[in-house]
């Protein structure tokens, strides 16, 4: 069976890149604005550094998504492969998952793959990305999180494509 390929939404992505492009511009004047003496102390400064530095990586990142235009998600026969953020947690073997299910946090709704290993995704990762998906498993219990409204797909057909091929390797496994 062949892979199914999820690409990122494109008005979404460039949605997101925007409003990074805007925040980094807040920031900017927020510096500026307490470099030349219009805001005391030095917490503006830290807010307009803070805002440049993470919005900034937000914006090159969304930049680079439009640039590659790489798939968010696939479903192979071998497991789940996510792109689908910074902190995607790449394959994900049938093997390693134990629950899919739709999970509602701040809003909006994520793709949640429960793992055997709690950990499996932390212990994956390095550097910030280790950072981001410990702090990522203190807000969601799954250890996957796969944003729905960024798929160019229904959820419908990622949950069919999903269902076939984990069943498929069920069956191969036993």
């Amino acid at each position: 069976m062949d892979a199914y390929i999820v690409m990122p939404k494109i008005k979404r992505t460039i949605m997101l890149a925007f409003f990074s492009f805007v925040f980094v511009s807040i920031g900017i004047l927020i510096l500026a604005l307490s470099i030349n003496g219009q805001f005391e102390g030095i917490l503006p400064a830290s807010i307009g550094i803070i805002t440049i530095t993470v919005f900034g990586l937000c914006f090159i990142y969304y930049i680079n998504v439009l640039i590659k235009r790489e798939p968010a998600v696939i479903v192979t026969n071998e497991g789940i492969i996510d792109q689908s953020s910074y902190i995607g947690a790449g394959l994900v073997k049938w093997k390693e998952i134990e629950a899919i299910d739709l999970i509602n946090f701040s809003g909006q709704v994520y793709l949640g793959i429960f793992t055997f290993d709690g950990e499996l995704i932390i212990n994956r990762s390095n550097g910030m990305k280790r950072v981001l998906n410990v702090l990522n498993k203190g807000l969601l219990p799954s250890q996957v999180n796969i944003p729905v409204k960024n798929l160019a797909c229904s959820i419908e057909d990622l949950f069919e494509a999903i269902g076939e091929r984990w069943e498929m390797a069920l069956k191969e496994e036993g």
